[in-house]
């Protein structure tokens, strides 16, 4: 049995080459059943393709070119429905979309803090967080720049949520400015339409998605990598609220195609000169008494170059000890 598509299409260029005939001199030339025939009949009439009356019961058929027009109307108009429908389940989608972390937050145990080990734990659960996120995506990156090729991936799935429109904002240390790749980075993120901003110190290494969902860097666990989740608006707010202090004192991104100041890689002048950002930030961690590589990984910084560093300050503040440093800093108002 032929297709019906082939049928109709049969029978109309039948009517064409032949004006006049009927349907049992059509179902003499095509082979289709007189059913197939009858119902091919009816199709073209719907379509406005042939013509009859009582008058005249022979089916005449249009011109081909008023054919070709009345088929492309069609068409037209099922795409139009078609894209109706589209817009219509888009908008229902989005409605959904809205709630749609806080429902799967609340359907995986709702509030609370869960503590994730290992590199493949933590990695597994950004991703997921990043396909899930739907309105803001919200960062923090201190210690040492991550490599390229971990920034090169890191940027295809910020591309990815940019995309579906979520908006990002993140916070670097101001080194990435210092670092030919690191720049890059920066710059390309901004072009993708993220917000970025740079500070001399950050806290801790911290992700926030829509809001209810968060991680935050933790110390390693015998070895391993480690991070906690946190889960539901309520527990999520404080690390936004720690989010937002970073982002209103961090510093707006500068042109990146301008050279970088060096800061503290220039010649420091005279010794009474005031102290860079990244300098009192350094200050006022020796005062309060951390550690070398807590120093180290807030200013994203090698341990040679802290040391380096540290010399630096405390020569030009003729300083002994790390709470010298400080008080002499304090005392000269390069503190707040």
């Amino acid at each position: 049995m032929a297709e019906e598509a082939d049928v109709v299409q049969e029978l109309f260029r039948f009517l064409v080459a032949a004006p006049g005939s009927t349907l049992r001199h059509a179902q003499e030339q095509i082979q289709a059943e007189a059913e197939e025939l009858g119902s091919a009949m009816d199709l073209l009439a719907d379509h406005g393709l042939v013509r009859s009356s009582p008058a005249h019961p022979v089916p005449v058929p249009v011109a081909p070119e008023v054919a070709l027009a009345r088929i492309l109307e069609r068409e037209e108009e099922s795409l139009r429905r078609r894209l109706d429908e589209l817009r219509r389940k888009k908008s229902i989608l989005a409605a959904l979309s809205e709630n749609l972390m806080a429902m799967q937050v609340a359907g995986r145990g709702g509030i609370g803090v869960t503590l994730l080990e290992g590199e493949g734990e933590v990695v597994s659960a950004l991703e997921s967080a990043a396909v899930r996120a739907r309105k803001e995506v919200l960062s923090m990156h201190p210690g040492v720049p991550l490599s390229a090729n971990m920034l090169t991936e890191s940027m295809e799935r910020n591309h990815q949520a940019l995309k579906r429109g979520v908006a990002m904002r993140s916070i670097h240390l101001d080194c990435m400015l210092r670092i030919p790749y690191g720049r890059a980075h920066l710059r390309h993120l901004q072009e993708a339409g993220a917000e970025v901003r740079v500070a001399s110190v950050l806290p801790l290494r911290l992700i926030v998605v829509d809001g209810v969902l968060g991680y935050a860097s933790t110390p390693p666990r015998e070895g391993r990598f480690a991070a906690l989740e946190f889960k539901g608006p309520e527990v999520v707010h404080v690390l936004l609220q720690m989010f937002e202090h970073c982002w209103v004192h961090g510093a707006v991104v500068p042109p990146l195609d301008e050279p970088v100041s060096r800061g503290s890689q220039e010649p420091s002048g005279a010794a009474d000169a005031e102290l860079d950002e990244r300098e009192r930030a350094l200050v006022r961690m020796l005062a309060e008494g951390l550690k070398d590589v807590a120093i180290a990984r807030s200013l994203g910084v090698s341990s040679r170059t802290l040391r380096r560093l540290m010399t630096d300050v405390m020569d030009r503040l003729e300083a002994d000890s790390r709470f010298q440093a400080g008080a002499r800093a304090m005392a000269r108002g390069w503190l707040d």
